[in-house]
């Protein structure tokens, strides 16, 4: 079917391939205590799997990440 696409990248220092199963777990940081719940990534894929949707992520470390959301067109 037809599918739209929202990316999203950074050039950051990347994703560790081995963190990349618990990025979207709920409470999973790499933060210090008091500086994030570890919520974020978690609710939007749990938002975008309410929508039928799917992510794809393609990381690596030291150049950066992208986030690719698919949608559906229903």
């Amino acid at each position: 079917g037809k599918l739209i696409e929202l990316s999203v990248t950074d050039s950051g220092k990347g994703i560790d391939q081995k963190m990349i199963d618990q990025i979207f777990d709920p409470f999973f940081t790499t933060k210090k205590e008091g500086e994030g719940t570890g919520l974020g990534l978690s609710t939007v894929n749990g938002m975008v799997h309410h929508a039928h949707g799917h992510i794809l992520i393609d990381s690596q470390l030291g150049i950066g990440t992208a986030f690719r959301l698919l949608f559906d067109i229903r």
